[in-house]
């Protein structure tokens, strides 16, 4: 008996030290596994940013390390596109995280890819460690806002539902959360009372999401599913009032970084798809070429860009809301 006891000992040590060499967690001591992070706080507040699939490797595996060069590179460009939203009004950290290529969430749909998120056991690994390093290391109390968008608002949502509610000391200080390109559903928040989604303009505490597509959208997205949850990028309200592109502070152009005032993108909400209809651009010329996944008339790799001014006044906006409420 002493003899088969030592042997399923033995066995289950190997099991454990197995997974642990499997999924190692990342060395967020270490600047290279830091998309960004400053070398002085210049700013009152912090922005921490998971980048979205940028994943494109031709090569058979289904996901990216954290020292992928190819991901390393098409972050650091998506980041000037939607982190750099923020830049001037809080102080951003992105640490490079393992995702999934994007080639395994095609022909797919919502609740496969919320099941794929889940299994994403080196990545939400990645994304822990880099919070808890954050949070013990750079943070130093001040209130913060999180910013994602597609796979990385999937990461999100779990960090939101999980990490936040095991550490009510930090999510206190949540100013709020851009959860943009990835579905926030009425049943997500019925199964997580601790959070709450936003109503107006500058509230604090809350989620925001959107997704953006044109008038004419035709075929699959695989992001999309029922009761969804959408607020304007313009006017910052549900209501399914028109906001013109005259309203719009500004859009960014990806291929000359220079942003356009006012920006070139109206929006209106549709409540029954819980998407956002924007049909003041081409749609020929602002779509993303993923059929496969989006389909036709699908504006997801433009959901920063378009409002690219409006993400940044009202994140303003809220962290300004939110040091008020401190200084009271």
């Amino acid at each position: 008996m002493k003899k088969i006891l030592q042997i399923i000992f033995l066995c289950t040590t190997c099991l454990i030290l197995s997974n642990a060499k499997a999924f190692a967690l990342t060395d967020y001591s270490k600047d290279i596994n830091w998309l960004a992070k400053p070398n002085k706080n210049k700013y009152s507040a912090d922005v921490f940013y998971i980048y979205p699939t940028v994943c494109i490797t031709k090569n058979a595996n289904n996901i990216c390390s954290t020292d992928d060069k190819q991901m390393q590179a098409s972050a650091k460009t998506v980041f000037k596109l939607q982190a750099e939203a923020f830049d001037t009004i809080a102080n951003i950290y992105a640490p490079f995280y393992a995702q999934y290529n994007f080639k395994v969430f095609a022909n797919s749909n919502y609740e496969k890819i919320q099941e794929d998120t889940k299994q994403n056991t080196q990545g939400l690994s990645d994304i822990y460690a880099a919070l808890d390093y954050y949070f013990k290391n750079f943070n130093h109390n001040r209130p913060f806002v999180l910013v994602s968008h597609s796979q990385g608002s999937g990461i999100m949502l779990i960090v939101l539902s999980d990490y936040m509610k095991n550490h009510p000391e930090y999510y206190k200080r949540m100013v709020a959360a851009y959860v943009i390109g990835y579905p926030v559903t009425k049943e997500y928040l019925k199964a997580n009372p601790h959070l709450k989604y936003a109503k107006k303009a500058n509230d604090t505490g809350v989620i925001i999401s959107y997704d953006v597509q044109s008038p004419e959208k035709s075929g699959i997205n695989v992001l999309q599913t029922k009761n969804q949850l959408v607020i304007n990028p313009i006017t910052w309200t549900r209501s399914q009032k028109h906001a013109k592109a005259e309203k719009n502070l500004g859009s960014l152009d990806e291929k000359t970084l220079k942003i356009t005032t006012p920006g070139i993108a109206d929006a209106k909400i549709n409540k029954k798809l819980g998407v956002i209809i924007c049909s003041s651009v081409d749609t020929n010329t602002y779509e993303i070429k993923l059929p496969e996944l989006f389909g036709r008339g699908s504006f997801h790799g433009q959901d920063f860009q378009f409002y690219f001014l409006n993400l940044r006044q009202n994140a303003k906006n809220r962290i300004d809301n939110f040091m008020s409420k401190l200084s009271h």
